[in-house]
Formats: structure tokens, sequence, C-alpha cells
């Protein structure tokens, strides 16, 4: 024997030769459905195939109107706008709906403020350090406020 199939010729042991074949069960290498599709599904596969081959995306937008920036803020110097900050945080200590450590939280705040502008008015900082300072307590008064609003709009939720 040669190989895993019988050779094509081999002796049977009484004089005649016997022709053997390799096994016949060997499968096709071709794709099972290449010749059991129906017609109707070959064209809905090409059809399909065209439109996403052929499909172009659509035209991006144009673009918008521009927008506007915001209006420059005129800020006052840094001395005005962190005192705003601690009578911000002094109208917010009197909401009605704060409870004791919501106060004492906003005293701490209040204190650590204090401290961090009397600091800066002792480093003398220079015009373009004190006008970020003054920036900044003006974003810090809006939020203040803001809170202040929502205080007094009703108590906080229960969690």
């Amino acid at each position: 024997m040669v190989g895993p199939w019988p050779s094509a010729a081999q002796p049977t042991g009484r004089g005649a030769i016997v022709v053997k074949t390799p096994d016949l069960d060997m499968r096709s290498t071709l794709p099972r459905f290449a010749g059991t599709t129906s017609p109707r599904l070959a064209v809905a596969a090409l059809a399909i195939i065209a439109w996403v081959g052929c499909h172009r995306a659509p035209p991006p937008v144009p673009p918008g109107a521009p927008i506007a920036a915001p209006a420059e803020v005129t800020l006052g110097t840094m001395e005005v706008e962190c005192e705003a900050l601690l009578s911000a945080f002094a109208l917010f200590k009197q909401c009605p709906n704060l409870d004791d450590e919501d106060r004492a939280e906003l005293d701490a705040w209040s204190e650590r403020a204090q401290q961090d502008f009397a600091a800066g008015k002792k480093a003398n900082p220079e015009p373009n350090a004190q006008h970020a300072i003054a920036a900044a307590c003006r974003k810090a008064v809006a939020s203040v406020t803001a809170a202040n609003q929502r205080c007094h709009a009703g108590p906080k939720p229960k969690p």
C-alpha cells in the first residue's frame, strides 16, 4: 500500500488484478451554496451589493451662522470682586432651607476665602494675576448666587 489509499492495481492472490480507486467520499472544494441557491436570492444579493457599492454619502451640512462670543465683562478690582464673594456666602447662609451641617460648611468656605484673600493682598500679585483672581471671584459669586436661588426654591431632595 502506498499512501492512505490502496494503489490502483493490486494482485488478489488468485492471479487477478483488482483495480481500486481512492475514496470517492471527498467533498468538493466549491462552496455548497453555489449550485443550490435560488436565482431570486442571487439577484437580491447582487442588488444589495450594487446598492452598497454605489451608494454615496449625503453632502455635508453647510455651516451655520457664527456664534458671537460673550461680551467681555468689566471686572472690578480683586478686592471688590472677592468681597462680593464673601457677601454672597453670607446671603446664602441665610437661606431657611439649609440645615446646620450646610451652614457649618458655608462658614468653613467663608473663613477659607477670607484667609486666601488676605494672603493674596499680602502677596501683592501683578495686574494680570489680580485680573485672573477677580475673574475667579466673579465666577464663584455667580455659582454661589445660583446655589442660593436653588436653596430658596425649596428644601434639598431626600436621598
